[in-house]
């Protein structure tokens, strides 16, 4: 009872209305923001190019010279990793590694150790990117799905197009040096947006540790560690970060992708060009302006009309009584959010169904719509 009575704040003024034959709908991450910005004072970081976006709304928070082209280094993996997820049925397949995915990468440059010849399934291969930021992995999964690594390469800048991306391109799937291979900050947020809403690149980037089983090549097997620092005990743990992608070149500086979340709200931070334990600190400025200045509202979280559930719930009720229909409360409505300001008023929210989409207002406010998956 008393968590129903904390979300009645919310949502007693919340008008709900649905479409008959309106069935469960599929999770996945959405969400809609007011046009206001927090009058706070905006961090300063070290970084050259910084930005800071709400992962379900797409909404900047905070920026600094986003639009700017730099080299990725290995936070390229990210886009990597879900193109390969994207670009293959099966995720236990087979790899096995040719001379030249293993040969071809820089000496000194980050690797596991795969052989020639080697064969790993792939979901294997994929944490080993991630993870311990294999440059040779990057190639066997790259000519695995496509044939080759330029075809690979064409894979990923189609899906920075569709993305939304304009200021990158990708020569390669690791990222190692390219005159040629350039994001922006901008991107490399919308890009972890994109990667956030698939389950399984979920599961891979948010894991600290993970054991890849013997091969034919490697009997003994690899354990795998995340490098991302922030994930782990060290001075850099931060609440509610979930995971994220390190980089290091001697053209591109530091990288670092992280994303974190607290309650209904998580953000994206990318640095580009910073320098050694600065991009830690930068990123933790970014979180903690982002989530004390910040909230996301979600209407429909917990939320359910199902008439054998108790009549404790009296917003179950009002909503029941709009509608003999059950409410789509699959997961792309509970997991859908709405991006306040903290000195925003939750009690001025409204939103609704109809028609498949889900629209929302504030006070005066027209925040759009956006559509039920199904």
């Amino acid at each position: 009872m008393k968590k129903y009575v904390k979300r009645l704040l919310v949502m007693l003024t919340a008008t709900v209305l649905v479409t008959a034959g309106t069935v469960p709908a599929k999770a996945a991450e959405r969400g809609l923001a007011t046009k206001e910005d927090t009058n706070a004072e905006k961090p300063s970081i070290n970084g050259v190019c910084g930005i800071l976006m709400d992962a379900k709304t797409g909404k900047i928070l905070y920026a600094k010279n986003i639009d700017k082209k730099s080299y990725p280094a290995s936070i390229t993996k990210i886009l990597t990793t879900l193109v390969a997820i994207e670009n293959n049925d099966d995720l236990y397949s087979t790899v096995k590694f040719s001379r030249h995915a293993v040969n071809s990468i820089e000496p000194g440059s980050t690797h596991i150790g795969i052989k020639t010849g080697e064969e790993i399934p792939l979901i294997d291969v994929l944490y080993g990117i991630m993870l311990e930021s294999a440059n040779e992995a990057c190639n066997g999964v790259a000519e695995h799905t496509s044939g080759s690594i330029e075809k690979f390469a064409g894979l990923m800048n189609k899906k920075a197009k569709e993305i939304g991306c304009k200021g990158s391109h990708f020569m390669n799937p690791n990222g190692l040096h390219n005159d040629k291979h350039y994001v922006t900050a901008r991107d490399m947020a919308l890009i972890t947006k994109a990667a956030l809403q698939n389950p399984m690149f979920r599961k891979i980037a948010c894991s600290s540790h993970y054991f890849m089983s013997g091969t034919n090549k490697e009997k003994k097997g690899r354990e795998l560690w995340n490098h991302h620092k922030m994930v782990k005990q060290t001075m850099f743990l931060y609440k509610g970060v979930e995971g994220g992608k390190t980089g290091y070149t001697t053209r591109a500086g530091g990288t670092l992708v992280t994303f974190a979340k607290r309650g209904d709200t998580e953000l994206i931070s990318v640095i580009l060009r910073g320098n050694g334990y600065e991009l830690y600190r930068d990123t933790i400025k970014l979180f903690d302006y982002g989530f004390k200045n910040y909230k996301s509202v979600a209407p429909f979280a917990g939320l359910n009309c199902d008439l054998s559930e108790s009549r404790e719930n009296p917003v179950t009720q009002m909503a029941c009584k709009l509608s003999p229909y059950q409410l789509p409360l699959g997961g792309s409505l509970s997991d859908f959010s709405v991006l306040l300001t903290k000195d925003q008023d939750s009690a001025e929210l409204k939103v609704y169904t109809e028609n498949n989409k889900i629209y929302a207002s504030y006070g005066d406010e027209d925040l759009g719509s956006t559509k039920i998956s199904y």
